[in-house]
């Protein structure tokens, strides 16, 4: 009886604490995911929101050759106005900064919509490499700025599958702490490192759900197409003029 009521009152304080801080969070706030390390959760509310501090000048022949190479109607998933927009609007940012490996400082000094785009290519990078564990694994950080990003960019489909993955994330932290501390062991064997890595799938069982649909060619041809026009309304976020 009384480990009922204890599962049931840590039950209740881990969701209360999920929703207070999606919807109460202002700073960025540290949770121990492992014995001896703090991960410091990003959010879209972090910092600059409006000032375009780091961007490309705007570049008016870029996008014109841009509309003459690339239709949706002849979508490819690899070379696509997306794909473009990541190379111009995102993976020049760290080189103007000044900064080899973006940092915190450098999240919090984009505005909102560079925030939104990056935290879409953490996680779109991590799940088409490896899946929701895989991004949730290595970019713990991001895990509730992408909420929020799917939130901000209107993808109710997608935030709220991409939620249940997230609620059996925080009912599972202390293991996938456990299980990231084992991988990061390079005293230990390569097996040992991997099978705590791959051990961590089966708890995140919503995740099948997501993937289900993720991976499909026109699933990504609206995703993308959504993405760039998200872009589009808000260039000036984007660009130096």
């Amino acid at each position: 009886m009384n480990k009922t009521l204890i599962f049931i009152g840590i039950t209740t304080l881990i969701i209360f604490g999920v929703l207070f801080f999606i919807r109460q969070r202002k700073n960025l706030v540290n949770i121990e995911v492992k014995s001896n390390e703090n991960v410091p959760f990003y959010s879209l509310e972090d910092g600059n929101q409006t000032e375009v501090i780091y961007a490309p000048k705007y570049n008016k022949e870029f996008l014109e050759n841009l509309d003459k190479k690339y239709s949706w109607e002849n979508f490819d998933e690899y070379d696509n106005r997306f794909w473009e927009y990541m190379y111009e609007y995102f993976d020049k940012l760290p080189k103007i900064a000044g900064e080899e490996i973006p940092t915190q400082n450098f999240f919090n000094k984009l505005n909102r919509p560079q925030k939104v785009f990056y935290c879409m290519l953490v996680f779109n990078g991590d799940v088409d490499n490896g899946g929701v564990n895989q991004f949730f694994f290595n970019k713990p950080e991001f895990a509730f700025a992408v909420l929020e990003t799917f939130d901000e960019l209107k993808l109710p489909k997608l935030k709220n599958d991409y939620e249940k993955c997230l609620n059996e994330l925080m009912g599972n932290a202390d293991s996938y702490g456990k299980r990231k501390q084992i991988f990061n062991d390079e005293n230990k064997s390569w097996e040992k490192r991997w099978k705590a890595f791959t051990g961590g799938y089966a708890e995140i069982k919503s995740a099948e759900k997501l993937e289900d649909y993720y991976y499909n060619k026109e699933f990504k041809k609206e995703y993308y197409k959504h993405i760039v026009e998200y872009i589009d309304k808000k260039i000036d976020k984007f660009t130096e003029k």
